[in-house]
């Protein structure tokens, strides 16, 4: 990797200290979650896709994606659009309104909703549009900025080299690759050697992604020579992933079920520092079944969680089946 003195900023200093990054994922990076996440990591985080067209308007429910708190620096608030006036003036917003340290735009994103709207991993297949989105983007502010990538639209229209060097040349200071195309979603392997090409010709810094969850995808991941590894689906199912990989250890039988008991009341916690009680319990319920996966007796545990309606019960639900599996 060439050095490129435009990348010496906040984003390259934080992979210097952890080359761990956490994903921005719809419906999990939120800033409760994030807390949570904080609690094992102090490397780099994204925020969830925020809509650019959303934020122009500045609506209510739009706005709340904004809230940073001081314990989510060194933070990345991703956006998502697809007309490049549209990306300049939200990130204008987000300058205004919000304290995020790096702003990332989302050009990988599989989903059909997403790219309905030619947001997404749509704009692989327009790279005069890639261009000018990022040009924009550089325009409307002077803090690090960096965008999301895959290999490509499908095996066919493999492009990840063109994306780079577009992206670098408009003044990105680092690109996030997943190791997969749009039509791979996230099934298959990841192409490792393709994430290795593009540290190779990248001339900024490259965050690796794609299907890390253990010590054997981490080392995978790293041999590719990439600056950060970004995880994402893996810190679902277990937000303290990030500090057993860097302990050399599998998150899987890291956390004792006490420990898991006691960070499922402590998301609640973090949950209510956001909204009313009455808004949390199907965020709670949905920790508890994502970090009991895998426990003794977890399938029953995971049907019954569903269905009681209140917080108390929910409670109750999970302390019952934490008594029961410490002590068997």
């Amino acid at each position: 990797m060439t050095p490129n003195p435009k990348s010496d900023n906040i984003i390259t200093e934080t992979l210097k200290k952890n080359i761990l990054v956490s994903a921005p994922m719809a419906g999990v990076s939120t800033p409760a979650f994030r807390l949570a996440v904080r609690d094992y990591f102090d490397g780099l985080l994204f925020t969830e896709m925020v809509s650019v067209e959303g934020l122009i308007r500045s609506g209510r429910k739009t706005m709340q994606y904004l809230e940073i708190t001081d314990k989510d620096t060194p933070v990345a608030l991703q956006v998502f659009g697809s007309k490049p006036e549209s990306i300049h003036d939200a990130i204008k917003v987000c300058d205004e309104e919000s304290n995020a340290d790096i702003y990332d735009i989302n050009m990988g994103c599989p989903v059909k909703k997403v790219l309905k709207s030619g947001s997404g991993a749509a704009l692989l297949k327009d790279s005069d549009k890639i261009r000018d989105i990022i040009r924009a983007a550089r325009k409307a502010t002077s803090k690090p900025l960096t965008v999301k990538i895959r290999l490509g639209w499908d095996r066919e229209s493999i492009n990840y080299p063109e994306v780079i060097k577009i992206v670098a040349a408009e003044g990105a200071d680092a690109i996030s690759v997943h190791g997969r195309t749009k039509t791979e979603m996230f099934s298959g392997d990841v192409d490792y050697a393709m994430i290795a090409d593009a540290v190779r010709l990248s001339p900024i810094p490259v965050i690796g992604n794609g299907n890390v969850v253990d010590i054997e995808t981490f080392t995978k991941m790293k041999e590719t020579g990439v600056a950060g590894i970004m995880i994402g689906r893996g810190m679902m199912k277990a937000p303290w992933i990030f500090k057993a990989l860097s302990e050399g250890k599998d998150p899987d039988g890291y956390l004792t079920p006490v420990e898991i008991h006691k960070l499922i009341y402590k998301l609640m916690t973090y949950e209510t520092m956001f909204r009313e009680e009455k808004f949390c319990i199907d965020s709670v319920k949905k920790y508890a079944v994502w970090f009991t996966k895998g426990l003794s007796e977890s399938t029953a545990f995971r049907t019954e969680i569903y269905t009681v309606k209140s917080m108390d019960d929910t409670k109750e639900v999970i302390d019952r089946y934490f008594e029961k599996i410490t002590a068997i």
